[in-house]
């Protein structure tokens, strides 16, 4: 690949030792469960990437600039960045009655390039409340793309057992990754909550709580 691409090493960077940041990345999650003979067996995830962090990470990945990733690109793109999901726990939690857990593997991984746009959160400053040496110089805000473009990973992620019903909190407790449920793409059997404990509280006393889903099978 060109380079290291920017999501990974962000990534990299939460799974080692945390960030100290307001969001620098945006990412707007789509959540599927997968049903067999009437249980759920496994949940895919769709994550859109902001327009700004989508052109930094495609320019990595999309070598011969064409506007999409061939299979190709894709298993480089996999190959690098599964180690890293697999070692931030996919950022995602998982709760099918007891304790919550982060899976270790999925089952299938996928990268696409969505033009136009499709995800477009306003504009903020990436790099609000970075930490900063004395000499040590604004990171300067970039302008956002002319075209919007949505970088897509989908990830199914494994249940370790059929069940009737699961929840799937997926959040960077840091806010140097926001995470943001689509509600609108929501399956019937799905309802979109707040998860009552996890939580980015990188203004001190100002929390934002993370989304939970909650599926249940009649």
């Amino acid at each position: 690949m060109k380079l290291v691409a920017p999501i990974v090493a962000a990534i990299l960077l939460l799974a080692a030792s945390g960030a100290s940041a307001h969001p620098h990345i945006w990412i707007q999650q789509r959540v599927k469960p997968i049903v067999a003979d009437g249980k759920f067996t496994a949940v895919e995830i769709e994550w859109r990437f902001d327009p700004g962090s989508s052109e930094n990470e495609i320019a990595a990945i999309d070598e011969n600039d064409d506007g999409t990733f061939s299979p190709d690109e894709v298993k480089r793109l996999s190959d690098d960045t599964l180690q890293a999901l697999e070692k931030a726990g996919f950022m995602t939690w998982l709760n099918i009655g007891g304790k919550d857990f982060q899976p270790n593997s999925e089952l299938a991984f996928n990268a696409r390039i969505e033009d136009p746009a499709s995800f477009t959160p306003p504009e903020w400053d990436r790099s609000a409340g970075d930490k900063q040496t004395a000499t040590a110089k604004p990171e300067p805000r970039k302008a956002p793309p002319a075209k919007p473009r949505n970088l897509v990973y989908t990830m199914r992620l494994a249940l370790p057992k059929p069940v009737k019903a699961f929840t799937i909190t997926t959040f960077d407790p840091e806010d140097f990754i926001r995470v943001e449920v689509d509600k609108n793409t929501l399956p019937a059997d799905c309802r979109l909550g707040k998860h009552p404990t996890y939580k980015s509280e990188f203004v001190p006393g100002h929390p934002v709580f993370a989304d939970m889903v909650s599926c249940k099978l009649p």
